[in-house]
C-alpha cells in the first residue's frame, strides 16, 4: 500500500473511534436524564409544574438568609432510596450554604465542593420527600449551585435542579448595617433570646420551621426578646425580624433538647 493511503486508512480508522468512544460516553452521560424518574417542584405542596432541569432564580437584599424548599417525587414505579449531592458552580469565598435531606447537615460538613449527603432517603413509589437549602449571603455577589438527586439503590443520576443566589445592595442596606440582629444560643434547648440593636420601637417576630409553617408570630418594645422554644420539637427553624413591616435579617437557630 502507498504511505499516504496507509496514513489515511489510519487517520479514518482513528477519527471513527473517536466519533464512536463520543457517542458511547455521550449516550451513558444521557441515560440518566432520558431515563429519569423523578420530578421536581418548587415548594413544600408540589402544585407548582416539574422544574428538573431548569434553574431557579432568587434576588435578595444582601446579608440576607435565603431557604428554598422543593419536593422531590418517585415516579419509577417502585420504591427506591434517594441521595442528594451539591455543587458549587459560582462561588462567594464568605458566603455559606447547607441543606436538608432526611437530616441537616451543618455547613462545617460541606465546605468541600460535590458534597453528598450520607443518609440516603427512602421514597416509596409516587412518594415525595423534602429538600430545603439555605444559603446565607454575605455583602453583594452571585453564587450558583446544582443539586443532583441521585438513586443511592443503583448510583445513578436521576435529575438536577440549579438554584441562583444573587445578593444586591438595596436603599435600605445603609440603614441595615446599623442594625444588629442576633439569635442565641445556638443550639438551644430551652430558652431562645432574640436581640434587635438599632431597631426604631417596636419590632416583630415570626418563626417557621422548614416547611415554611409559622410556630412563633410576636411582638417586642425591648431590644432582647426572650422565647420558650422547651416544647418546641427538635429541628431546624428560621428567625425573621421585621422592623415597621419590612423584613430587617432572618436567622437560622437549630432546637435540640
Amino acid at each position: 500500500m502507498a504511505p499516504h493511503l496507509f496514513f489515511y486508512s489510519l487517520s479514518f480508522k482513528l477519527l471513527t473511534m473517536k466519533k464512536h468512544l463520543f457517542l458511547v460516553l455521550t449516550t451513558s452521560f444521557l441515560t440518566g436524564y432520558l431515563n429519569a424518574q423523578v420530578e421536581i417542584r418548587l415548594g413544600n405542596t408540589g402544585s407548582s409544574s416539574d422544574i428538573s432541569g431548569t434553574e431557579h432564580v432568587e434576588i435578595v437584599s444582601s446579608d440576607q438568609l435565603v431557604s428554598v424548599v422543593f419536593q422531590i417525587k418517585n415516579t419509577s414505579g417502585a420504591s427506591h432510596n434517594y441521595t442528594i449531592r451539591r455543587d458549587r458552580l459560582i462561588e462567594m469565598p464568605v458566603w455559606t450554604d447547607y441543606f436538608c435531606w432526611a437530616v441537616c447537615y451543618p455547613e462545617s460538613n460541606m465546605n468541600i465542593n460535590s458534597w453528598t449527603a450520607p443518609d440516603p432517603l427512602a421514597i416509596a413509589s409516587n412518594g415525595t420527600q423534602l429538600l430545603m437549602v439555605d444559603t446565607d449571603t454575605h455583602g453583594s455577589g452571585t453564587e450558583l449551585y446544582r443539586y443532583y438527586v441521585i438513586n443511592h439503590d443503583n448510583s445513578t443520576l436521576q435529575d438536577s435542579i440549579d438554584v441562583r443566589i444573587t445578593s444586591v445592595l438595596s436603599v435600605n442596606d445603609q440603614h441595615q448595617e446599623e442594625i444588629a440582629i442576633a439569635v442565641y444560643p445556638n443550639p438551644v434547648a430551652n430558652s431562645l433570646t432574640i436581640a434587635a440593636n438599632g431597631v426604631d420601637g417596636v419590632f416583630d417576630i415570626k418563626m417557621t420551621d422548614v416547611l415554611g409553617k409559622v410556630i412563633l408570630n410576636e411582638s417586642s418594645n425591648q431590644t432582647k426578646k426572650v422565647v420558650d422554644v422547651s416544647n418546641f420539637k427538635n429541628g431546624v427553624y428560621l428567625v425573621s425580624v421585621f422592623s415597621k413591616g419590612e423584613l430587617v435579617q432572618t436567622r437560622r437557630v437549630v432546637i435540640k433538647h
